[in-house]
Parts: structure tokens; sequence; C-alpha cells
């Protein structure tokens, strides 16, 4: 190393030295400056560090430029497949339905042609015909169509709107009545297997019995609210309310108990009444029931 650069490297070692400590930056600057003045003098490291960081930061930051720019590439090559396919398949379906079309009228045309060509082969029978019978001077009669049968469809009370309401308020509160009976003989067990015991079922019978009758009251609920089976249901909880009145309801004793209106038992008649009412007039009009029978008859008149 020659003398004049040891001089500038000394000048400007106590020119760093002499500054103050808060410009400790500009001062590393000018350090960076002198030293790559000569290649002689040697680097600080951590210059040389930080310019290595601040290379790979660009380099990094150039990279995630171009990642982003093939990403939105990407998606628009993959937006521009997603609308060529969809008009592939626009286009596929509009093929399809003129293909659709073409085979329809295709298919129209020929059965137009057959119709067109049976009817001239009739007529050309029946000229032959008349000029043989002409000939042969033979006399046809003509035969005289039927007469058309005339069918009378007669329309059920109960199909009417005020009949048709009334059994379905009917139904209506017979589900209603049927099913919080058998949901409050589900839930109190203990109850229903004591009344069944009444009648002299043993415990284990009893509770059997109980989650059949708890089950089939459920049922028959629904069904009458729907209407299906009306009339054989309510014969069933006829039934059935006829024989609870007779085993647990009534006995040898009044029925009219002091302090109590009405008598004993009073509702269990009404329900019996009520269930009545569909065994004679059936489920009226807005039923499952009615819908079968006019689907029935309509399939007889087309038989």
């Amino acid at each position: 190393m020659s003398i004049a650069t040891e001089d500038v490297i000394g000048q400007a070692t106590r020119a760093l030295d002499s500054e103050p400590l808060a410009s400790s930056q500009s001062r590393a600057v000018r350090a960076s400056s002198l030293a790559g003045a000569s290649p002689a003098v040697p680097r600080d490291p951590r210059l040389l560090q930080a310019e290595q960081a601040d290379y790979e930061a660009r380099q990094a930051a150039a990279d995630a430029e171009a990642a982003q720019a093939a990403a939105q590439e990407a998606v628009a090559r993959a937006a521009a497949a997603k609308a060529a396919a969809e008009r592939s398949k626009a286009e596929l379906a509009t093929a399809r339905e003129e293909a659709k079309a073409k085979a329809e009228a295709a298919a129209l045309a020929v059965r137009l042609e057959h119709d067109r060509a049976n009817e001239a082969a009739a007529a050309a029978r029946v000229r032959r015909r008349a000029v043989r019978d002409e000939q042969l001077g033979t006399v046809h009669t003509v035969e005289t169509a039927a007469e058309p049968q005339v069918v009378t469809v007669v329309k059920n009370s109960t199909d009417r709107l005020s009949g048709s309401l009334a059994l379905f308020l009917v139904r209506l509160a017979l589900a209603a009545f049927v099913a919080i009976i058998g949901w409050q003989s589900l839930v109190d067990r203990q109850a229903t297997v004591d009344a069944l015991s009444y009648v002299g079922l043993d415990a284990q019978t009893a509770g059997a019995a109980g989650w059949g009758v708890s089950i089939a009251l459920l049922v028959i609920a629904v069904f009458l609210l729907i209407g299906l089976g009306t009339r054989v249901f309510s014969v069933i909880l006829l039934i059935g309310t006829v024989g609870f009145l007779v085993f647990f309801r009534f006995g040898n004793f009044s029925p009219f108990m002091e302090g109590q209106f009405g008598f004993y038992g009073d509702r269990d008649v009404l329900l019996a009444v009520m269930a009545a009412i569909p065994v004679l007039m059936g489920a009226g009009r807005w039923s499952v029931d009615a819908y079968l029978r006019r689907r029935r008859q309509r399939n007889k008149l087309e038989d």
C-alpha cells in the first residue's frame, strides 16, 4: 500500500472519529464511499451484509411480482376456459334442441304422409267398390249410428261446501280428542296400566296392552285427520268408546252425581255420537277417501 493511500485512510479515520455519535448513519455512508474509493481499502462487513440483504429483498419482490402476474394470468386463463366451456355447453344444448325439433318434424311429416297414403288408399277402395256396386246393381243400407249413452252424475250432499266443512270439523275434533288421549296414555304409563288392570288384566299383559292402545289411538287420530279409511277407523273408535263406557264409566250407580254438572261419562257419550257421524256419512269431500272415490268413478266412466 502506498504512502499517499495510507495518508488518505488515516485522515478519513480521524474525521470519522471526531464526528458525534448521533450521526452514525451518515458516517457509515461516508465510510462505505471511502472504503469503495480504492480496491485496496477493505469494506465494512456490515455494509456488505446490508447490500446483500437489500439485493435479496429486491429479488424477492421481483419474484413475488412475477408470481402474482403468473397467478393473475392463470386466473384469466381459467375464466376464459370456464366461459368457453359454458359456451360449448349452451351450444350443445341448442344443438340438441334443434336435433330434437328436426326429428319431431320429420316424424310428424312421415306420419302425415302415412295418413295421406291411407286416406288415398281408402278413397280408392271406396271408388272401386262404388263402381263395382253400380255395375252389379247392389243397394247398400246405411247403418245409423247408435245414440250416445247419457250418464248422469249425481253429486253427494256431503261433497258440497257445507257438508264437506261440517264433516271435516267433526274429523278434526275427533282426531284432536283421540290424539290427546293417546298421548296422555303414552306418557302416563302407570295410569294406563291401572285402568287396564281394573278390567282383570295382569300387570305384564296390561303393560303390553297399554302400549298397543296408546299407539292405536295415535294412528286412528292421524287417519281420521287425513280422511283415509274414515268409516273403518270411526267404527273402531265407536266400539272402543262404547266398551270404555260399559267397563269404566257406567255401573250399579246413578251417573248423576251431586255437585257435578252433567253426568258421569258425558264426554265419552259425546265422543261415541261424534264417531258415529263419519260411520254414517263418510269423510266428506275434503278427504283422501273422497279423492279415491272420484278416481274410481273416472276410471269406471272411461271403461
